[in-house]
């Protein structure tokens, strides 16, 4: 004999009304909406944020999603849309690099950024990411920056020449 899933249907549905519920009113304990979400809208935005990969939080900046172009350095271009929103498709591209400065989280010090830097464009480096150069750095760093919420005055191109 077959046991009803109607139970099972009404059990789920209830831990989703709760789950939602409460997030839906810590939202508005905590200030309204997430800063995660943009407000702004434009032919190419989403309002539907996602977490993009290596981060492991959302992010802070709006999305958009435009076709690139390649400078002869590899660097992508546009990396960022009206507004200051990141292009996913330039994040995505920079990010299959494995750079250490797209993980770094919401409340790095600047210390740790410039180290992150570094390791990213020193060919000592141990992993088996490939060494990054310093105009592909510098976009890393800004989609970073934005995505976390940054306001650092790094310089990476700099501070790679200058052999950190």
């Amino acid at each position: 004999m077959e046991r009803p899933v109607t139970p099972f249907i009404i059990a789920v549905a209830a831990f989703l009304v709760v789950i939602f519920g409460g997030v839906a009113i810590f939202g508005a304990l905590s200030g309204g909406s997430s800063p995660a979400i943009s407000t702004q809208s434009t032919p190419t935005s989403s309002t539907n944020v996602s977490i993009l990969k290596p981060a492991t939080v959302p992010p802070k900046a709006g999305e958009c999603s435009v076709s690139l172009t390649y400078a002869s350095n590899g660097n992508p271009s546009p990396i960022t849309c009206a507004g200051n929103e990141i292009n996913v498709q330039a994040w995505n591209a920079l990010a299959a690099l494995e750079p250490t400065v797209m993980k770094l989280g919401y409340n790095p010090t600047a210390a740790r950024v410039e180290q992150a830097i570094c390791f990213d464009g020193n060919d000592a480096n141990v992993d088996s990411s490939p060494i990054i150069s310093a105009p592909l750095e510098s976009s890393i760093y800004t989609l970073a920056s934005l995505y976390y919420g940054w306001h650092f005055n790094i310089n990476p191109t700099a501070l790679l020449s200058s052999g950190c």
